[in-house]
């Protein structure tokens, strides 16, 4: 039986990847600072193979934990790690609290560094395992008003392609997604802050099926959406004084 495990799977695009994996008959594993919450899931019918509760990806005991706990129920095989904790706060740089853009810094960059070496081990001893990272649109340029959060998806696409070189000699695969807004508590903080011309025109679901797509798929980087694509390889191509002025345009800034 394929096995997952998902981190930040107590709700939105965490939570829609595991049901759709459950969905296709695969051994789940639900992780997320909110444990009673992936309490109540597992004892749901979504999830008649599955495992999890509370991990805190900051914290390297408690995603040690996390990792053992999963191979006890996985008989030691992770075919596929969706790395998907992330927190996100907007607005104007300055006028962010400090120990918010510590904990962006914690969650999206420490937490995923965290998951992924911890979890190397387990991906080593599964033929043929994949990692995938859920990176941004925001990696694509910096985001005026996500200065932090897109700077931790800058990580995060970097991480991503050193990676997938370093661990090719372990048969591990790693790509990562760039959604743009989606439609979550997270997604509408960003569009009451900056409504974008790109506008917010996928849910949960839809991220959930893209990573399997990159999941199953060849290189490093999904962008998501025809607007995302294009915007991704229209931003490659132009000069840096065409850039930002392309990256204001889209962000109503």
């Amino acid at each position: 039986m394929k096995t997952v495990l998902i981190t930040g799977a107590a709700q939105g695009i965490g939570l829609e990847t595991a049901r759709r994996y459950a969905s296709q008959g695969w051994f789940v594993g639900l992780y997320d600072l909110n444990g009673e919450m992936v309490g109540e899931l597992l004892s749901s019918a979504d999830f008649p193979q599955a495992c999890g509760g509370y991990c805190d990806v900051t914290d390297q005991a408690s995603v040690a934990a996390m990792i053992e706990d999963f191979a006890e129920h996985s008989s030691g095989r992770l075919d596929l790690l969706i790395n998907n904790a992330g927190v996100l706060s907007a607005g104007k740089f300055q006028s962010i609290e400090a120990r918010a853009h510590d904990l962006m810094i914690d969650v999206n960059i420490r937490g995923a560094t965290l998951v992924l070496q911890c979890a190397f081990e387990l991906l080593s001893k599964t033929p043929g395992a994949t990692v995938v990272n859920l990176c941004s649109a925001s990696s694509i340029h910096g985001i005026p008003l996500l200065a932090v959060y897109s700077a931790s998806k800058f990580y995060i696409d970097g991480i991503t392609e050193a990676l997938d070189l370093e661990w090719r000699e372990h048969d591990i695969r790693v790509t990562c997604v760039k959604p743009p807004v989606i439609n979550t508590a997270m997604g509408q903080v960003v569009d009451a802050e900056m409504p974008q011309k790109l506008g917010v025109k996928f849910g949960p679901e839809d991220v959930a099926e893209h990573i399997q797509r990159a999941a199953e798929g060849s290189g490093t980087s999904f962008p998501m959406g025809l607007d995302t694509k294009a915007y991704y390889w229209v931003d490659k191509f132009l000069p840096n004084f065409l850039r930002h002025p392309l990256t204001k345009y889209l962000t109503g800034k």
